[in-house]
């Protein structure tokens, strides 16, 4: 199921607002579940709420240091994705304020192919210091205390921001050690808001200081795409109220289809639920046969060793388009298609139909007339390296169709010859074939 990820300034309120989102969603289940909207075979699901640091191992000044923090960030990365799948709530609950942090987060949910949103803890800068500075007199009037005495008249449920604020504000400061003013100022300089651009903080629910409880049917019905009960009473009293009003002027007929119409929705909201699309990011490329770059290798090969046979055999490029130039004309007086062609070097090559070809104004400007000397067309080493380059680019294709390919297939291993060929033709030929 989703994942919740709080973002916010420091002594924002985040963890008082991961606590009523974790007990709102567990109320909004209880009722689905009490009401017959979700059937009694599912499962309940479980709600988790991960800290990104404790004031035990990982305090408040683990932002001092560039390390610290990546251990601490890390830490609550690996609980989140760990807890998070298909059958629980994760509220990852700490400040978030790294777009690029919110953006893997986001992109591990994709890959579960489940739902994320982003919730912004919308406190003024003025407050989040006024909560701080009250932390900071709390803890220095318990530790000013002798140990073991306690005060009678002091309540810590009901310790207040000494601060004035609405009446509708969250009631207490969590109970968590506080910043040094320093850090504090320095976190919030550096915190990256959310923004309804960014398809990772999408969709994006803003809390204000001043309400007294986040928005949770709304994030219910976004993330599951069941109406929260709520909705269902407004739309069922809206639904009485349009009826009552139409019964009237309208037939019983009609009314009896709108009511009909009003009650087949089985308790599930009308907003369709997110469509979780896979990308080249979190999807695994499709597996192809284990044998087809073996099969790529082995129909290389034979043609790069046709290739040195020939040369072996006819080693001085001039004789060799000579011959060629006499075997062309012998040709060309039976078949008119023979006297059209281009003048060259023409090697016939196993696992292809179509030869190799060196255009002779390409043999003759070679730095040697050795067709596979060193520095000649036909090298080894140059034959190997535009071996290795060919099957370099095109072993994604070859074996099962590319997903990604816009033709919907891949390379067949009956053509991989007749590829391989047309690439050596166009390096030979000095020439860049369009693919």
């Amino acid at each position: 199921m989703p994942l919740i990820i709080l973002t916010g300034y420091p002594c924002s309120g985040l963890t008082h607002r991961a606590h009523q989102l974790a007990k709102g969603l567990e109320e909004t289940q209880s009722q689905l579940f009490a009401n017959g909207t979700i059937p009694p075979s599912k499962s309940k699901y479980k709600i988790h709420v991960v800290s990104t640091h404790d004031n035990v191992n990982y305090p408040r000044t683990v932002y001092d240091t560039a390390r610290t923090e990546k251990e601490a960030r890390g830490l609550a990365y690996t609980r989140a994705k760990r807890m998070l799948g298909r059958d629980s709530f994760v509220i990852l609950d700490g400040m978030n304020y790294i777009k690029g942090y919110r953006y893997q987060l986001w992109c591990e949910s994709k890959a579960l192919g489940t739902t994320c949103c982003v919730v912004h803890v919308g406190t003024p800068i003025d407050q989040c210091v006024a909560n701080n500075e009250a932390r900071i007199q709390r803890k220095n009037e318990m530790s000013s205390q002798p140990t073991g005495s306690t005060n009678e008249n002091e309540n810590p449920a009901s310790e207040s921001n000494p601060s004035p604020e609405p009446t509708t504000s969250p009631k207490t400061i969590e109970e968590s050690d506080p910043y040094p003013p320093d850090l504090l100022n320095n976190l919030i300089f550096r915190y990256e808001e959310p923004s309804m651009h960014s398809r990772w903080d999408k969709p994006l629910f803003t809390v204000p200081w001043s309400d007294a409880e986040p928005p949770i049917a709304d994030i219910w019905t976004a993330l599951t795409g069941v109406a929260h009960p709520e909705t269902l009473e407004k739309e069922d009293s809206v639904s009485d109220l349009t009826a009552s009003l139409t019964s009237t002027t309208i037939s019983p007929s009609s009314a009896a289809s709108t009511t009909t119409a009003r009650t087949s929705r089985g308790g599930f909201s009308t907003r369709p639920r997110a469509v979780i699309k896979p990308h080249q990011a979190t999807v695994a490329p499709a597996a192809s046969d284990s044998s087809a770059l073996y099969n790529m290798e082995k129909r290389t090969s034979a043609i790069v060793q046709a290739i040195r046979s020939f040369t072996l055999a006819n080693p001085s490029a001039k004789a060799t388009l000579a011959s060629s130039k006499q075997q062309q004309q012998r040709s060309s007086a039976d078949d008119e298609d023979f006297s059209r062609q281009e003048e060259g070097i023409r090697i016939p090559v196993p696992e292809s139909t179509t030869p190799v070809f060196i255009p002779s104004h390409i043999a003759s400007a070679s730095v040697t007339d050795d067709l596979g000397a060193a520095g000649g067309i036909l090298a080894l080493p140059r034959l190997q390296r535009l071996r290795r380059q060919w099957i370099t680019l095109n072993r994604a294709y070859i074996g099962a169709p590319h997903a990604a390919g816009k033709g919907g297939g891949g390379l067949k291993e009956a053509d991989i010859g007749d590829a391989f060929v047309r690439f050596l033709n166009a390096d030979f030929g000095d020439e860049v074939e369009e693919r």
